[in-house]
């Protein structure tokens, strides 16, 4: 089978979506070819059955000159492919209809955010399967949707060898931005310190800013770590990091926190859970994965500041023997649902009925 993937960003060393070059891997060992259509190239070391066109996005092409390049590098390959498959941007579902339905290729789109726009809507119409982590990370019922687990790499997300950092690291990934609830993480830090007896521990934050507005949000964020007497040694904002020097980090971690609200299936959460770091989480879609450590782990509330530090407490509390043996639990957990390889296997197992059919 051959299939046209079609992306955003094609650069392993990118913080947000360098994961999509996995994504690419996972997909062409199960596939004759993989011609790979992307906005943006940067770096990527793929293997032989990939080739990747861009719309030129990187030699900052105008949004025309990007429109134009996207329709002649699919009437290039359209003959030529079996399917078209859409990684997280609806508008190259509902775009490639015509050429889709012309030469009638099936259309696949893999989406995972609550949001339920027009865009969204019209993507639905175009494509044949829309393929999602769980039922709650697509915002429309629709026979069309497929909910198959998220795909992360469990080789490059798994436990290190070394134990964690002493003093204790509390890790936060998640791009710098008020649904993420940093805010709230900071006044967690302060009341850990004024309330807990100032245990030994540091805080960081791995991600950057992506949208407007973010930058104040950040700023805001600096002030407020000074008004309560935080510093970067205590509470450090660590940037955007590429997912190889991730995955070292969150080993380095004794826990981390996601305060993402309920109506989100954050990956970060999966990433944490097959480094065997135990995640303090807000998010309800979780707590079939958290099993017996539910009560330790989720709390009910992303907003509350005082039951967040009271959490992370308890849990630096156990012993760091207590701690890899959860997270030695949520990792078997984590990798039986959500491995990148299991769900290449699962889509494109999807793709092939129609196909040969």
């Amino acid at each position: 089978m051959r299939v046209l993937m079609i992306v955003q960003l094609v650069d392993e060393r990118e913080w947000l979506r360098g994961f999509t070059v996995d994504w690419i891997r996972a997909l062409a060992a199960r596939v004759e070819r993989v011609e790979v259509l992307t906005l943006e190239q940067g770096q990527a070391d793929l293997p032989d059955n990939v080739t990747v066109q861009s719309m030129g996005k990187e030699r900052s092409r105008s949004r025309l000159r990007e429109a134009l390049a996207f329709y002649r590098a699919i009437g290039r390959v359209i003959r030529d492919v079996d399917v078209i498959f859409s990684h997280m941007t609806p508008r190259y579902t509902w775009m490639a209809a015509p050429y889709a339905k012309l030469y009638g290729k099936p259309q696949m789109l893999w989406f995972t955010h609550r949001q339920n726009s027009a865009e969204i809507r019209m993507a639905l119409a175009a494509a044949r399967w829309v393929t999602t982590a769980t039922r709650s990370s697509f915002a429309i019922d629709s026979p069309k949707v497929h909910a198959m687990g998220h795909g992360i790499d469990t080789h490059r997300f798994s436990p290190g060898d070394s134990p964690p950092d002493d003093p204790p690291l509390v890790l936060s990934v998640a791009r710098l931005s008020p649904i993420k609830n940093h805010h709230v993480l900071l006044d967690a830090a302060a009341l850990l310190r004024d309330k807990y007896g100032d245990p030994p521990v540091r805080f960081g934050v791995a991600g950057t800013m992506i949208r407007p507005g973010d930058g104040d949000y950040y700023q805001s964020l600096l002030r407020q770590r000074d008004d309560l007497g935080l510093d970067d040694e205590r509470f450090a904002f660590m940037g955007a990091l590429p997912p190889t020097e991730l995955a070292l980090l969150y080993r380095r971690a004794s826990l981390t926190v996601n305060l993402t609200p309920a109506g989100s299936f954050d990956k970060a959460v999966l990433e944490a859970m097959l480094t065997e770091t135990p995640p303090i989480i807000a998010i309800p879609a979780f707590d079939d994965l958290l099993g017996d450590h539910r009560d330790a782990l989720r709390v009910p509330d992303p907003e509350d500041a005082d039951a967040i530090a009271a959490q992370i407490a308890a849990l630096l509390h156990r012993t760091p023997a207590e701690r890899a043996a959860m997270g030695a639990d949520l990792r078997v957990r984590a990798a039986a649902h959500h491995s990148l390889d299991d769900l290449m296997g699962r889509i494109v197992a999807l793709m092939e009925n129609h196909t040969h059919a």
